[in-house]
């Protein structure tokens, strides 16, 4: 996205360079110059915002690695910074058991961690991601979890709530999704990768307001 907006940007500008060398004053081109003009000042603070955002997705990615190798669980999380987002993956040693949503202690340091970053930056919200392996369901929780995309989205929401509920962030601010298991990173024919794949994903984005 903000690539896009660089390449319009000069776009345009090399628009206006040869509206004007076209030497003529009638009318029709000042009015051209003029929408044009207007188009380069709307795409220059898009760009600037866009800089300004960029910017502070450093920013909390330096906070994050910073404050995750404090509490030692840098190992099993994963921040990246992806255009304009900050994606945090915590990985299945820290979550949850087999067939399980309940937020593990494990996994309190690290949520610790990363509600401090979303506490300090308010204006960003956040996409929190259950993600499952293609493990059949056990057969002692079809009650609750028909199939992975349940068990996915009660794995969303527990962080959510636990993140809301536990240690005080606006509820406002989030957002649960679940992707069961059609968005593996790894392959699921194996131990190793089926763990991979069970993971919790917290998207934090900076949205227009």
């Amino acid at each position: 996205m903000f690539n896009r907006s660089i390449r319009n940007l000069t776009i345009l500008s090399l628009l206006v360079v040869l509206v004007a060398l076209a030497g003529c004053s009638c009318k029709e081109y000042e009015d051209q110059i003029l929408v044009l003009n207007n188009q380069i000042e709307d795409l220059q603070k898009e760009v600037a915002n866009n800089e300004a955002v960029i910017s502070e997705r450093d920013q909390i990615v330096e906070e994050l690695n910073r404050d995750f190798d404090d509490c030692k669980s840098e190992n099993a999380v994963l921040v990246e910074k992806i255009e304009e987002v900050v994606m945090i993956t915590v990985q299945d040693q820290l979550s949850y058991s087999a067939s399980q949503f309940i937020v593990l202690d494990t996994m309190v340091p690290t949520l610790e961690v990363i509600a401090s970053a979303i506490r300090s930056h308010p204006d960003w919200d956040v996409y929190v991601e259950g993600h499952t392996d293609d493990t059949k369901i056990l057969e002692e929780y079809w009650e609750y979890f028909p199939s992975n995309w349940e068990l996915g989205a009660f794995r969303a929401a527990a962080v959510v709530k636990y993140l809301t509920n536990d240690l005080g962030l606006p509820a406002e601010r989030f957002a649960a999704v679940s992707y069961g298991p059609f968005r593996p990173i790894a392959d699921n024919d194996t131990v190793e990768g089926r763990a991979q794949n069970r993971r919790v994903t917290l998207v934090m984005h900076k949205p227009e307001r």
